[in-house]
């Protein structure tokens, strides 16, 4: 779903929580139902007949003939009963008023700011990836026949150093080794023979941590592997987080799923996994017209009460800003890559 601007998104939002306060519109009374017809109702007397003539008696003196009797006075009509008058039936309480969000608190508000942080992060090693890789492959013809098995990031002054190791029986040690400024090299170290300077214990945990991730069965969208970002510990023996990233399936299309979390404890065993979606989406980011302001992309976020790191990352990966639907009850958030805000319903 794409919406035109950030102002639309909340007016929709708005005009959808007004469509539920409304109450339901009351439905006509039913017809009345016509009165059955048929027989069913009607009985059929018969009069009792005699087939004997009943015996001749002795003659009687005349006697004057009886006046004829007065017919019997009809009944009088019974009073019809009146019809119960109809009770006013209690009117439908009114609709329970959609539930609103309470303003966040001083715990959220700091949530999203270290979101925002963490996918900054995540955006700035895989740019100093890509620009170290391309670096690399023009000046290792053959990083199979080298070793490599992987790459990691650190900071290192201004700049990321970013590493492309080789496993040994020693432990694992470095073919290539360049400095990213300004999303240039600035420095470059290669190893393709001889000894090779070990990883230092940090670089090492990292390393190990993501062959830890290898293993895990996680669905890759949109290609045949992931981009494995990982994240130094902030202390020696700290936990390593790990970010197992979707691939662009092709150009102007950018997974929104399929990105995954993993926590590396100090032992090197998987303390907790996650993904940030339930399936596989794709989200079609057409190159704007000259001039034009980007249009954001509309997501509906439900594994997370409030927006994630992984918006952070997509809004600076797509180059667009994100208008994500999040929590319950319902808030709108507005994801740039420098900020996450809520939007005011």
């Amino acid at each position: 779903m794409r919406l035109p601007t950030l102002a639309l998104a909340a007016a929709l939002v708005a005009a959808a929580a007004a469509a539920q306060d409304a109450p339901p519109t009351a439905e006509p009374p039913a017809k009345a139902e016509p009165p059955a017809t048929g027989l069913s109702d009607l009985q059929q007397t018969v009069e009792g007949l005699q087939d004997q003539a009943p015996p001749a008696e002795p003659p009687a003196e005349p006697v004057p003939e009886p006046e004829t009797p007065a017919p019997p006075a009809e009944p009088a009509p019974e009073p019809e009963t009146p019809a119960p008058e109809a009770q006013p039936q209690p009117a439908a309480p009114p609709a329970a008023p959609a539930r609103l969000a309470e303003p966040l608190t001083r715990a959220q508000r700091g949530e999203l700011e270290a979101a925002a942080v963490r996918g900054r992060l995540l955006s700035a090693i895989a740019r100093a990836g890509r620009v170290a890789t391309q670096d690399m492959l023009a000046r290792v013809s053959d990083p199979d026949g080298a070793g490599i098995s992987g790459w990691i990031a650190e900071p290192e002054g201004n700049g990321v150093a970013v590493t492309f190791y080789a496993d040994s029986d020693a432990g694992p040690t470095t073919v290539y080794r360049a400095n990213i400024l300004g999303g240039r090299v600035q420095g470059r170290e290669v190893h393709l023979a001889g000894d090779r300077p070990r990883l230092n214990p940090i670089q090492a945990r990292m390393a190990a941590a993501r062959a830890a991730t290898a293993g895990l069965d996680h669905q890759v969208c949109g290609g045949t592997d992931f981009n494995a970002l990982v994240v130094p510990p902030a202390a020696p023996d700290g936990p390593i987080d790990v970010y197992q990233i979707s691939p662009q399936s092709a150009r102007g299309r950018f997974p929104v799923g399929g990105h995954y979390k993993t926590i590396i404890a100090a032992d090197g065993s998987v303390a907790a996994t996650r993904s940030f979606t339930n399936a596989c989406i794709d989200a079609t980011v057409a190159e704007p017209a000259a001039g034009a302001q980007p249009e954001p992309i509309a997501l509906t976020h439900l594994l997370d009460p409030l927006p994630t790191e992984i918006h952070v990352f997509l809004s600076i990966w797509t180059g667009r800003p994100l208008v994500v639907v999040a929590g319950d009850p319902q808030r709108l958030f507005a994801v740039t890559p420098e900020r996450i805000a809520e939007i005011p319903r």
